[in-house]
Order: C-alpha cells, then sequence, then structure tokens
C-alpha cells in the first residue's frame, strides 16, 4: 500500500535519499530532490551526472537502490512505470510512423480504456493546443520537425497525467526552431499548470524555460534554485562555469579595513564586503563577463583595473574581449549599439571597471 510522504502537500516530486547504482557505479548519491507543483523544473547538468537517471526513477523505467521517491505525496518505489501517470517526449520524439497524428495522439487514451468519443474530443483539444488541429489526418513523415514536436507534446498532455517528462526534447531540432519551441514550451505548460521535468545540457534552455533548476555533477544536485539565484550568485566554480560564462578570480586575503575584506587579485587591491576569511586565506570569486564595464587608459573615468587585450570576437551586437591582467586571463563583453570606437586590438592596453558587489565568493569544490 502506498504511504503518503511526511510533507511536501504543494509538491509533485520528492526524491528523499535516493541513491541508484548500476553493478559497481553509482549514479546517484542519497539525493534529495523536491518539485512544486505546477512548475517547470530544469535537470541540468554534463553527460553521465545523473540527470536521465533522475529523470527515468520518477517515470519508474529505473527503480532506486535505496531511498524513496513519491509523487503527489505517494510513495511509488517500486511502482513500475505502466502504474504510474506521466506523460513523456523523448529526445527523437518516438511517433508511430504507421500511425496518422491524430492516431498517434490517441495511443495512450486507447491503452487506457478511454471511450471513442472521449478520445476523439481529447484528441482535438490536445492537437488544438499545439495548434496542430487541421493535420491530425497527416503521418508524421508529412511533418517538419518542430511540427512532429508538437505531436509528441499533445500525445504526452493528451490523458492529463500527473506529471510531464521532457528528455532532451529539442536537441534535434536546429537552433531558431529549438529556440521558438523554448517558448511554446514554456507557454503551454504555464497555460496547463502541468508540473513538468526536463533534462537538458543546454544553459540558455534552461534559464528560458525553467521556473527552476537543479545543476548536477556526478550524481549530486551541486545547486538548486530559480534560474536568477543559481546565474547571479552561484555556490561553486562548477555552477559558475556551466551555467554560463564566468571568470574565476583567485585572491589572497590580505586583511580588513572599516568596509570589508581586503583582497589581493593579480597585484590589484579591492575590498569586498561581506566575506569573512583569516589574513593569507586563498579564495575564488565569480565575475560575470558582462559585469564588466571597459575603459581607454586615457579615457575620462578614473581608477580602474589595467589590462590588456589578447583577443576581441566580433558577434553582432556584441563583441568578445579576451583580457589579461598581470597574467591572469579574464572576459569582458562590450555592446556594440551605441559605442564609441574603442581601440581593442591584440595588445591594446584598457582599463576594466566592475562592482565589487557581482564578486560572488565561490565555496571549494565538492
Amino acid at each position: 500500500m502506498n504511504t503518503q510522504a511526511p510533507s511536501m502537500i504543494n509538491a509533485d516530486v520528492r526524491f528523499t535519499r535516493v541513491e541508484k547504482k548500476f553493478d559497481t557505479a553509482t549514479a546517484l548519491h542519497s539525493l534529495d530532490l523536491e518539485i512544486e507543483r505546477g512548475s517547470l523544473f530544469a535537470l541540468l547538468g554534463p553527460s553521465g551526472c545523473g540527470k536521465t537517471t533522475t529523470l527515468r526513477l520518477i517515470a519508474g523505467f529505473e527503480q532506486p537502490t535505496s531511498g524513496h521517491v513519491y509523487i503527489r505525496g505517494n510513495d511509488v518505489t517500486g511502482v513500475p512505470a505502466y502504474k504510474r501517470s506521466f506523460g513523456m517526449v523523448f529526445q527523437s520524439f518516438a511517433l508511430f510512423p504507421h500511425l496518422t497524428v491524430a492516431e498517434n495522439v490517441a495511443f495512450g487514451l486507447k491503452m487506457r480504456n478511454v471511450s471513442k468519443a472521449d478520445i476523439v474530443t481529447k484528441v482535438a483539444a490536445a492537437l488544438d493546443l499545439v495548434e496542430l488541429g487541421k493535420l491530425g489526418e497527416r503521418y508524421p513523415r508529412q511533418l517538419s520537425g518542430g511540427q512532429q514536436q508538437r505531436v509528441a507534446l499533445a500525445r504526452a498532455v493528451v490523458f492529463e497525467p500527473d506529471v510531464l517528462l521532457l528528455d532532451e526534447p529539442l536537441s534535434a531540432l536546429d537552433k531558431m526552431l529549438r529556440e521558438q519551441m523554448q517558448v511554446e514550451i514554456r507557454h503551454l505548460q504555464q497555460r496547463l499548470k502541468m508540473t513538468t521535468v526536463f533534462v537538458t545540457h543546454d544553459q540558455e534552455e534552461a534559464l528560458t524555460m525553467s521556473d527552476r533548476v537543479a545543476v548536477m555533477k556526478d550524481g549530486r544536485i551541486q545547486q538548486a534554485g530559480t534560474p536568477r539565484e543559481i546565474y547571479d550568485r552561484p555556490r561553486t566554480e562548477f555552477v559558475a562555469t556551466f551555467l554560463g560564462a564566468s571568470n574565476i578570480l583567485e585572491a589572497i586575503v590580505k586583511g580588513k579595513d572599516g568596509t570589508g575584506t581586503i583582497l589581493d587579485i593579480a597585484g590589484n587591491t579591492l575590498s569586498v564586503a561581506g566575506v569573512t576569511a583569516e589574513a593569507g586565506a586563498k579564495l575564488c570569486f565569480a565575475l560575470r563577463p558582462e559585469k564588466i564595464s571597459i575603459g581607454s587608459m586615457d579615457g575620462n573615468q578614473p581608477g580602474g583595473i589595467a589590462a590588456s587585450v589578447r583577443e576581441a570576437i566580433y558577434r553582432g551586437a556584441q563583441t568578445l574581449l579576451y583580457l589579461d591582467i598581470n597574467g591572469m586571463p579574464v572576459n569582458a563583453v562590450v555592446q556594440n549599439a551605441g559605442v564609441e570606437p574603442m581601440n581593442l586590438e591584440p595588445g591594446a592596453a584598457v582599463r576594466l571597471h566592475w562592482d565589487n558587489d557581482n564578486m560572488v565568493a565561490l565555496e571549494p569544490a565538492r
């Protein structure tokens, strides 16, 4: 008999100390995870980090070696996939080529012995939801990649599952279509208020689509929070560098002053608030490239840190700068629109300015 999770009234998915082993390899290490009802939750990380294993445990395709999985407050540990209420969209779409669009969408309903009249109504509503109402009689081969993706989504949501699972659903699409589908899936999820968990290794995809993100590495969650929280205040170097570009500044603590801690960064003295460390300690800080502004050595903006340009890469609206501060590499981004021309040729001397509050102290690696 299913047992109720001890808390999480508003959570649709909960893992408590879940471990998953495959032979001698451990894919997940004592994982604790909570996914709020009605949210869109991203599992983000490199290949082999455990994100797909986590998704398969929610679906029931895998069972935990230890620990418990709850869905809608019920302990589903050991419950097979066919007894769980979830819809799933795969990377390859996995449409049946011999069935029409409408028949593909109706497949799950037929397996659940839904009446023919209800199937017709539900399929029509699902196809209208993904703007394919007039294409029900076509076959998958007659559709574009984006249309096939919409069919897969309609098939996954037509029976109103407890949880929608997306396994890298957009990786087979080209960049422009992928960005369009990110927005469409987000809008669809918000309209349905359906708890959605999706796996991705694409950082921009996670930032664009999700309410919350869990960044994973080696079977452990490194950090979980809103996209803005994780991007602006990463806890570790891995999170800072995996979720967007980030400079990692190595610092030596010199002491304290009236406003904060005095640091030496590549021969430059800075004062940073909110950091507690003894003199002589070595610390690392994350600083996003877009937080750095660039000035010329002979400009009107005083102060700053002297640097030299190693390379400038033009990217239309932006120029990406590779810089050097006394041997320490730093990247910065210059917005090209409305910016007066500046000498950014290799070897050019510039001054870097940033708000020290944008420097985020990082925890040691885990």
